[in-house]
């Protein structure tokens, strides 16, 4: 065992593979269903006037969104794996910044909270998937 091994605390035994625990399928299909549903009603408000449609930043973060949507709808026809999950959370951002929204948008904010409310579900392990 190395110096730096002692310092932060390994043992000989923990040189082993890391083993991880199985996710609960069904529940992580039914949390991709909820999320797919959120993700379609913030990108079907935003699509929606008064929102900017035609600004090409707007556009770029419906496609975020619609991105993450696919994605939920692939993951949930095949294993559901903790990459997979981190893949459709990690590009996931608010739809506004701590400035809040403009005047006329304030509709999205709680659909967008939805979003990102759903996102940190998918990354925190159930109580199913915690080690014993």
């Amino acid at each position: 065992m190395g110096l730096l091994s002692r310092i932060f605390g390994r043992t000989d035994s923990d040189d082993g593979p890391v083993v991880e625990r199985p996710l609960d399928q069904e529940a992580r299909r039914a949390q991709l269903t909820e999320m797919d549903a959120a993700l379609g009603e913030l990108i079907t408000a935003m699509e929606t006037p008064p929102c900017p449609v035609d600004n090409p930043g707007w556009q770029g973060r419906i496609k975020d969104y619609h991105w993450a949507q696919g994605s939920c709808t692939l993951l949930q026809k095949t294993p559901v794996t903790r990459e997979g999950l981190v893949e459709i959370t990690a590009g996931l951002r608010p739809v506004f910044g701590p400035d809040g929204p403009p005047d006329g948008l304030e509709h999205l904010v709680p659909l967008s909270d939805r979003v990102i409310a759903l996102s940190r579900d998918l990354e925190t392990p159930l109580p199913s998937e915690s080690r014993a």
